[in-house]
């Protein structure tokens, strides 16, 4: 989550690059449905737009009306352009979605640079369906979890370079955000970018692949916003009942010591409750079978221990006054009785000292981590900001070119 803010502004000289083609992608999620943490997937409708340095022999087969509109910083449509086999296309592909890129409404369009006076490409895709996103349960239940998008490109890794669109930033649509009564949605979008080496995309155009030491390179990237999870439901059905739980266990040192049925009795209910109890709440529909053990599991399974500590200890103090056939009055001579009392203090005094420790791990790491993210949300607002304003002073001039072309 220590990635950078999606959008990386680029200059023209960077652009291009001889023999590589750099496709900048923007994405927009106009709506994010359910997160479905179980099976770490999440339902989105997703607005793709790729773009890349135009051909100029497709500026020159338009007409001169379109031509006139594209010199002023208008879109022209292709709805022919897949139809010639000789029209460059990035051969895209999204990796961790399960719709089949023949239900993809895909198009494109012609466009001129506002900024550096370049003609670019761009194809638009429409995607409706499940993404499948690795989710990280370290601090449940006040997980963050990243909603990604993953792009790769058929084209050789020598061919094309995948990155973040150098002009307008990726977005989302917040207000049509499904899940708002179990999540918090983050304003910023965020990107990355990944090599791949090897036989990963092998086609039979690569055959070099096949020889030591001349594996490609592919560029792997990834689009993604960020979800909070409201931790108020599992906190106060989970951390809470396993706390009051624990503290119960505590009252059985009122029952005298000789009485070691009765306490055993109490230790034994709440281990019992206690198993009950997480195969019920904290291992819930929430999570998956994962192989470690969240926040919320290892307070559980602590508090579990705890009470059998305590049940381990009324066990003990029993055995030995049945042995020495001791009883537990209060007399100063009854160290034994004082033995217990003493314990007693120190399990206390070890239990309030842990939740000092877990509150301020609290502060320190889960909220710590949800400060970043308003942090985030801060400097891309500025950004979106900044961005507005540049699009907003060159749409005068683009209508006022669009008069001249109709005179």
């Amino acid at each position: 989550m220590n990635e950078s803010i999606a959008t990386v502004y680029l200059g023209l000289d960077d652009v291009k690059i001889p023999d590589v083609i750099r496709v900048g992608i923007r994405i927009m999620f106009l709506q994010i449905g359910p997160i479905e943490t179980q099976f770490e997937r999440y339902t989105a409708d997703v607005a793709i737009e790729a773009r890349w340095l135009a051909n100029p022999n497709s500026i020159e087969s338009l007409k001169e009306h379109e031509q006139c509109l594209l010199s002023n910083g208008h879109t022209v449509r292709l709805p022919n352009y897949t139809k010639d086999e000789n029209n460059w296309q990035p051969q895209l592909f999204i990796m961790n979605t399960n719709v089949d890129p023949d239900n993809q409404h895909i198009r494109y369009s012609l466009r001129k640079d506002r900024n550096n006076g370049s003609y670019y490409m761009r194809e638009h895709r429409l995607v409706k369906g499940f993404f499948f996103s690795p989710f990280d349960f370290h601090h449940f239940p006040h997980d963050i979890q990243e909603l990604s998008i993953s792009f790769g490109s058929s084209e050789s890794g020598s061919k094309i370079r995948l990155e973040p669109d150098f002009e307008v930033p990726s977005g989302i649509n917040r207000e049509a955000f499904v899940a708002v009564q179990e999540w918090i949605l983050y304003e910023h979008v965020e990107s990355r970018i990944r090599k791949v080496k090897g036989f990963a995309f092998q086609t039979d155009e690569d055959g070099e692949l096949d020889m030591p030491g001349h594996e490609k390179e592919r560029s792997i990237l990834t689009i993604s916003c960020h979800a909070a999870r409201r931790a108020q439901y599992m906190f106060w059905n989970g951390y809470w009942i396993s706390f009051i739980m624990t503290v119960v266990g505590f009252a059985a040192f009122s029952i005298t010591a000789e009485n070691t049925n009765q306490r055993l009795g109490v230790a034994f209910t709440l281990l019992l409750t206690h198993i009950a109890f997480r195969w019920t709440i904290c291992v819930s529909h929430l999570t998956p079978p994962i192989a470690y053990l969240t926040a919320l599991d290892k307070y559980s399974i602590t508090s579990m221990f705890f009470v059998i500590i305590l049940g381990v200890w009324h066990a003990i103090i029993g055995s030995l006054l049945f042995t020495y056939n001791w009883q537990s009055k209060p007399e100063p001579t009854n160290y034994w009785l004082w033995i217990d009392r003493y314990l007693f203090i120190t399990l206390a005094g070890f239990y309030i000292v842990g939740h000092i420790i877990l509150i301020i791990w609290f502060f320190v790491v889960p909220f710590g981590l949800r400060r970043q993210m308003r942090t985030k949300d801060k400097v891309y607002h500025e950004l979106l900001l900044k961005n507005n304003y540049l699009r907003q002073h060159s749409a005068t001039f683009t209508a006022l070119s669009e008069t001249n072309c109709r005179l």
